[in-house]
């Protein structure tokens, strides 16, 4: 497929490791489609900048996810890429963690992502090509005090995304995750910015989201990965 006409579709791609990647996929050649909650002024001045499309879903709804697919694969044309980026973060520990924030977390870290399959991978699968990036978190292989919620659902990404790359690969689609160490974005706190822990990462300091959407695009132009982590992560983690 000539590169003018690669679609790639990036949720929570308004700010972040989510801008970066449309900016990233942007300059390889994709039209991007920035899926956004809220962020309308936002999504709609970077879509401008970089030739791409903002569609607005919240992610955790099958039904508007699904929509917003048809509606970029009719305006830009099918979609090769998809990457799964929309997300929040709050710190609370365990016994101050109420339903609704257990609800809402998994509903948009785990489901979005899920959704987010769902809709893209029956249409890539009937084209026999295509790419999937589930964006998890180094704390899903490390875990985190104050983190139950988010770490569950990052955690959980890694096996929705193995199995999503069992299910499609014969069909010639690949599913793989990123999981980011601590990355300079606005939902990094004040916590992950103190020296003393920036200190304490072998190359002491926090990535940069260009640095993760460099990551991401590589992983999802792989076209000898499936079913794999990779953990852009500073030496957070060493494995």
């Amino acid at each position: 497929m000539p590169t003018e006409h690669r679609v790639a579709l990036v949720t929570g791609g308004a700010t972040g490791i989510g801008r970066a990647t449309v900016r990233a996929l942007a300059s390889r050649g994709f039209r991007v489609a920035i899926d956004h909650l809220g962020k309308e002024t936002e999504a709609a001045a970077l879509a401008e900048s970089v030739g791409g499309a903002a569609y607005e879903a919240d992610v955790a709804d099958v039904e508007a996810v699904d929509a917003v697919v048809r509606a970029v694969e009719a305006d830009l044309g099918p979609i090769e890429i998809a990457v799964c980026c929309a997300g929040f973060d709050i710190d609370r520990p365990l016994e101050e963690v109420d339903d609704e924030l257990w609800d809402r977390t998994l509903a948009v870290l785990l489901g979005g992502c899920a959704n987010v399959m769902a809709a893209v991978g029956p249409r890539m699968r009937a084209r026999g090509h295509g790419s999937i990036v589930a964006v998890s978190s180094e704390l899903a292989l490390t875990g985190d005090a104050w983190h139950v919620h988010y770490v569950t659902a990052k955690a959980a990404v890694l096996g929705l995304m193995r199995t999503a790359a069992q299910e499609f690969g014969a069909d010639g689609v690949r599913v793989n995750a990123v999981a980011p160490g601590p990355t300079d974005t606005e939902m990094l706190t004040e916590r992950w910015r103190a020296q003393d822990y920036l200190d304490s990462i072998p190359l002491r300091r926090a990535g940069r989201p260009e640095e993760i959407a460099e990551m991401i695009v590589a992983v999802a132009e792989s076209t000898w990965t499936t079913g794999q982590v990779v953990s852009p992560n500073g030496g957070v983690v060493i494995q």
